[in-house]
């Protein structure tokens, strides 16, 4: 009983923190569901009421289509809400006031599920919405690998989250780190893995790229699963653009379910393991 209380009492901090960082961000929270609801609503039924814009043949289909935004969703969400995570306090200079009161590695753990439970909330708002459409348009039952998709969704959102958190960990201010990360996400991976498929087409997979990793969200969604999984396409030829010749373009659709979801968790696990040993290290 007495080591049952002394775990409560221990945990108690980190609960506490979770609460006060859900009511700090509940205005940034209230934006970001409204944007959800807004892409939703414009992808999911304004498209769709469009003359001669057809719906997709299938509800997965549909699926696939709506979820083609969730990248852009989680990655704008995971800079925005997890940036200020450890450099805020150091930023700030608050990290004197709270350090001495509260284990720093309770605050920020606090901090982190605290934001974490705003993220997840998102994503799961924007799924049930695109369900709901789902269902107005092709009636039930919701295909269950819409399930599957919302599963490797949290899996990425999370990865995002600890490589965020990873740079907020050395990075001097928020501003800074929303900036770099946003660059690295959505722009660097990007132009790696063009550099990689142009050098190397088909002998080399970007499992490396989170970006890479993140088409599993609507890659699941096929059925079946996209075998081969690397595609080539020819553009060209006859005496049409690019002077009648033909040129080959090779494109990687997604990663397999296994090798996706064990470079999650490694991303995962290692980026948050990178910024606690950053973190023990860093002085105020």
């Amino acid at each position: 009983m007495e080591i049952r209380k002394d775990y409560y009492t221990g945990l108690k901090p980190v609960l506490y923190t979770i609460v006060f960082e859900v009511k700090k961000q509940k205005k940034k929270f209230y934006v970001f569901v409204g944007i959800t609801i807004l892409i939703a609503f414009l992808v999911g039924y304004v498209l769709m009421s469009i003359p001669n814009n057809l719906l997709p043949d299938t509800q997965l289909d549909f699926f696939i289509n709506g979820l083609g935004f969730i990248l852009y969703l989680t990655l704008f969400a995971a800079c925005l809400f997890f940036s200020g995570i450890i450099c805020s306090e150091y930023s700030k200079k608050t990290g004197f006031i709270v350090f001495p009161k509260i284990n720093k590695y309770k605050l920020i753990l606090g901090k982190y599920f605290g934001n974490l439970t705003l993220v997840v909330a998102i994503i799961t708002i924007y799924y049930l919405l695109l369900a709901l459409l789902g269902f107005y348009y092709y009636g039930g039952p919701i295909n269950t690998l819409l399930f599957s998709s919302y599963a490797i969704a949290i899996l990425y959102v999370i990865a995002l989250s600890s490589f965020v958190t990873f740079f907020s960990s050395f990075m001097r201010s928020v501003v800074v780190t929303i900036i770099v990360t946003f660059l690295i996400l959505f722009i660097g991976f990007n132009i790696a893995d063009g550099i990689v498929l142009l050098v190397l087409g088909d002998k080399f997979e970007p499992l490396y790229s989170l970006s890479y990793l993140g088409t599993l969200i609507t890659g699941i969604l096929h059925s079946p699963f996209p075998d081969p999984r690397y595609v080539e396409f020819t553009l060209g030829g006859g005496d049409g653009a690019f002077g009648g010749r033909e040129f080959t373009i090779g494109q990687w659709i997604t990663p397999s379910i296994g090798m996706g979801i064990t470079l999650l968790l490694i991303y995962i696990i290692g980026f948050f393991l990178l910024a606690a040993i950053l973190f023990k290290r860093r002085q105020l």
